[in-house]
């Protein structure tokens, strides 16, 4: 009897479509949203919980009005649930002569919207014919948040401390600038232009007026980058803008007497952790073409 209870033991397998809904509604904290992800009812995927946790013999998860909360069993695998789908799609992937193909959802900044849709998607395009993509504008703190939420599956995102697995598409300087007709040491206070949004950019924006101990004055705030470069470019105020937006004809670089352009913007990908490394290293490859073909681009022009 003992060694028949091992041999059952050793036969037991996990179901790999019951690991995809527990990696969902563990990112996504809640049932409905994991529901909603993978077009089941909720009940379905309280079912599908329910059949795992008789599986493995534990409690994988607490409900409380906080949302689901994973035991320390759901901790554990969750990690090899992740290890489990990647691989599984790794495998499909090596068998699989055809070109990469599916819908992937794509989160990208609001700011760089147009230049994705320019510079990005040809490149996509023609390295991957077979991608559907469907693209999601927002900021990149709500981009993480949506990826989180397993609404994306890749993001373009800004590089903040605080995160330290994002893969580095590239960077660019951030430029205190200001237009060619202003003479800012004649001014008693410098007229400023600050991004109105829960972004990076702002942040530093602000961080780095404190930080120079000058007398200025906020006179513009928008939400959409390209209204504060315009009024920089009119002379209206100066602003911090990334170097993709500084044009030599129209502005200079703020003397560094006055604020230091001493930091650099990285752009980053984060990924769902469904995707496998091919097709990961694949769409990186092409967002650093694109971007080094939209540089060249902008220099041209």
């Amino acid at each position: 009897m003992a060694e028949m209870d091992k041999r059952l033991k050793m036969d037991l397998l996990l179901d790999l479509e019951l690991l995809r809904t527990f990696v969902m509604v563990a990112k996504t904290g809640e049932l409905k949203k994991a529901a909603e992800a993978i077009f089941r009812s909720q009940a379905a995927v309280s079912m599908q919980m329910k059949r795992l946790e008789e599986l493995v013999g534990c409690t994988l998860m607490e409900r409380s009005n906080r949302g689901i909360q994973l035991t320390d069993a759901g901790e554990t695998l969750l990690g090899y649930s992740e290890q489990f789908l990647k691989l599984n799609n790794a495998t499909f992937s090596a068998l699989n002569e055809r070109d990469l193909s599916g819908q992937f959802n794509f989160g990208v900044p609001t700011d760089y919207a147009q230049d994705f849709l320019n510079y990005f998607m040809p490149v996509l395009t023609r390295e991957i014919p077979n991608l559907e993509a469907r693209i999601v504008c927002d900021r990149s703190r709500n981009l993480r948040e949506k990826l989180e939420a397993g609404e994306l599956d890749i993001a373009i995102v800004a590089g903040e401390a605080d995160y330290t697995d994002d893969l580095l598409l590239w960077s660019e300087r951030l430029i205190w600038s200001a237009s060619t007709h202003i003479n800012l040491k004649e001014l008693k206070e410098v007229p400023v232009a600050i991004y109105d949004d829960n972004c990076i950019v702002s942040d530093l924006c602000i961080s780095g007026l404190k930080k120079a101990n000058i007398s200025y004055r906020q006179v513009f705030s928008s939400s959409i980058l390209e209204n504060v470069a315009t009024a920089v470019h009119s002379g209206f105020a100066i602003s911090l803008l990334p170097e993709s937006m500084f044009d030599a004809c129209k502005i200079q670089e703020v003397s560094s007497s006055i604020l230091k352009s001493n930091l650099v913007l990285n752009m980053n990908m984060i990924n769902s952790p469904m995707i496998d490394e091919p097709i990961l290293t694949k769409i990186a490859e092409c967002l650093r073409l694109a971007s080094t073909s939209q540089r060249l681009g902008k220099t041209s022009v």
